[in-house]
């Protein structure tokens, strides 16, 4: 007896196409089958072989192109495409479960909810709105799956979101509340308390710290070197100097006296004042009457030191082709009695003392406020800046 009449026996008269999709099937060639079975018009035979292919195959996306094809192929009111549609949504919650947080990867999730809802699979739905993070849907989908408990769990959970998301509001309006007001300090603790993390990093990267703070005072630019002294080296100090010829700690310069006194460190290529080397330390005064002194670090490297006219009784020092002003003490801006001061922390402080007021914007600050990078600070209320921090 033939092939062909075994079939015949087994499935009834088919045609030659259909008695060639049964042989490839029964061979495993699940690929030949499909087309075969397309060829014969049996479209639903089709998409179940497609289908077949889909549960063999190991690779999630792969599976999902086998379902996504018996779904296309299938006709509209067979069973067979119900069957497909329901595995395409089941692997795309399985392929998204853990790690559906992109916006593609929800949307998934939501497509295949709303599929398996369409299907009657009320619970499953509920399970993959729930991974979509799709309250609404979830709740519905409970509601038509009868699963009254649960949903009262998504209600206690829906409640208990919109008190955090409450209580997050509220601690970020205290956060930037307490940042207008200068409170800084106090702004980063509460940012980094209530798990406001971006905003603290952000918070921390704009710190004006100590020992450099870049100013601009009354429209003039400059780099503030604070501190009761400055040293200055290769790899050391407040100011760093790009030569080889200098050591890592080369120099320091402090007041001592109501004099400036510059010291070497033991430098390896020394210090030099017109031509001699310094084995000590040297002195210079600080007033309008200094003509200022004139050094050469390493050998090389001129250091060119004076009064400031920016700020009084501070040092203008210029080296390497940059220029800085450093108070050597608490820097005095000249406006009224604000000062710079340095916090324990490192954090630079504008300590307003007798006044004036400092205002940021229409904001009043206190006697003591933690800068950050981008303050524009006034003496009247929305008034032009007199300070402004650079960085």
């Amino acid at each position: 007896m033939s092939v062909f009449s075994v079939f015949d026996r087994l499935f009834g008269k088919l045609s030659d196409r259909e008695r060639l999709a049964h042989r490839a099937e029964a061979d495993g060639d699940l690929t030949r089958a499909a087309s075969l079975w397309l060829d014969a018009g049996r479209r639903d035979e089709a998409a179940r072989v497609m289908m077949m292919r889909g549960d063999a195959e190991l690779d999630g996306p792969k599976r999902l192109q086998h379902y996504l094809l018996a779904v296309a192929t299938a006709p509209e009111d067979a069973e067979v495409r119900v069957q497909a549609r329901r595995k395409r949504a089941l692997l795309a919650i399985e392929m998204t479960r853990g790690g559906a947080t992109s916006a593609t990867a929800r949307r998934d999730l939501a497509d295949a909810a709303a599929e398996l809802e369409s299907l009657g699979d009320a619970a499953q739905a509920a399970e993959a709105y729930a991974l979509a993070g799709d309250l609404d849907g979830e709740a519905r989908a409970l509601i038509s799956a009868g699963e009254v408990e649960k949903l009262e769990n998504v209600l206690d959970r829906d409640r208990d979101r919109a008190r955090s998301e409450r209580e997050q509001r509220g601690a970020a309006q205290e956060v930037e509340h307490l940042v207008a007001l200068g409170q800084r300090r106090l702004a980063l603790s509460r940012a980094e308390a209530a798990g406001q993390g971006e905003r603290a990093r952000a918070l921390l990267a704009q710190r004006a710290m100590v020992p450099r703070i870049m100013i601009e005072l009354r429209g003039h630019r400059t780099t503030l070197v604070l501190g009761d002294e400055v040293v200055l080296g290769r790899t050391e100090g407040a100011i760093t100097i790009a030569s080889h010829a200098v050591s890592r700690s080369h120099v320091t310069i402090a007041r001592v006296a109501g004099r400036i006194e510059v010291r070497d460190l033991g430098s390896r290529n020394g210090t030099e004042l017109r031509g001699m080397r310094i084995g000590g330390a040297i002195a210079m005064p600080v007033d309008g009457e200094s003509p200022g002194l004139d050094l050469k670090i390493g050998g090389e490297v001129p250091l060119r030191l004076a009064p400031s006219t920016l700020l009084d009784g501070a040092l203008a020092i210029e080296v390497g082709g940059a220029h800085y002003v450093a108070p050597l003490g608490l820097a005095h801006l000249g406006v009224g009695s604000w000062v710079l001061e340095a916090g324990i922390d490192g954090w630079v402080d504008l300590v307003t003392g007798d006044g004036p007021h400092a205002y940021l914007g229409t904001t009043e600050l206190g006697e003591r406020t933690a800068l950050l990078a981008g303050d524009a600070v006034g003496i009247e209320r929305g008034g032009p800046a007199v300070l402004r921090v650079l960085g």
